[in-house]
């Protein structure tokens, strides 16, 4: 190989170097949207500490990853009705969009990922529905959400927000036109 030739492939290899060096570049925290993770029935946002040092290993940036912890965590058994150390899907709905607003006000962003395990998915959804959500969140991720109930035989416990024939589900699972 004579030595323009070599000094020719070194040039295109170069070349080609810096635009893959273009391509691996690591994103801007601005460029990661803030994500809230909700906690199921009785649980705590501990729940989701894994799963933030697992976004954390990929290089999400810390304060981008926000757990909340729902007071009083558990469901009534009676929804309309005030049951000490527990909460309705309205406050659980109320407390979940203070949350948001206050990370979104941390952050500067204008949308968050709310991802949600069982009765969080129905907060997230029942947020995003009726609370006025849609607009500041651009994804939600659900896992484990009992989105048509627990249970749904006609007549058995159906104020609670689990029964699948109760009136929260059966409104939040009614078409949206």
């Amino acid at each position: 190989m004579t030595t323009r030739r070599r000094l020719f492939a070194l040039a295109a290899l170069l070349t080609g170097s810096v635009f893959l060096t273009a391509c691996v570049t690591t994103p801007q925290p601005e460029e990661h949207p803030p994500i809230v993770f909700v906690h199921g029935n009785g649980d705590t946002g501990a729940l989701w500490q894994t799963t933030i040092w697992r976004f954390e290993s990929n290089g999400w940036p810390r304060e981008r990853l926000h757990a909340i912890d729902v007071p009083y965590p558990l469901s009534r058994d009676d929804d309309g009705k005030a049951q000490p150390g527990r909460t309705s899907t309205a406050e659980h709905m109320a407390f979940l969009k203070s949350e948001v607003d206050k990370v979104l006000q941390a952050t500067g962003a204008k949308q968050v990922v709310l991802v949600g395990n069982s009765r969080g998915g129905n907060a997230i959804r029942n947020y995003i529905y009726n609370g006025g959500g849609a607009a500041r969140v651009s994804h939600a991720v659900l896992g484990g959400t009992p989105n048509h109930g627990v249970w749904a035989a006609k007549g058995f416990r159906e104020a609670n927000e689990f029964s699948g024939t109760g009136p929260f589900l059966t409104g939040l699972n009614a078409p949206k036109n």
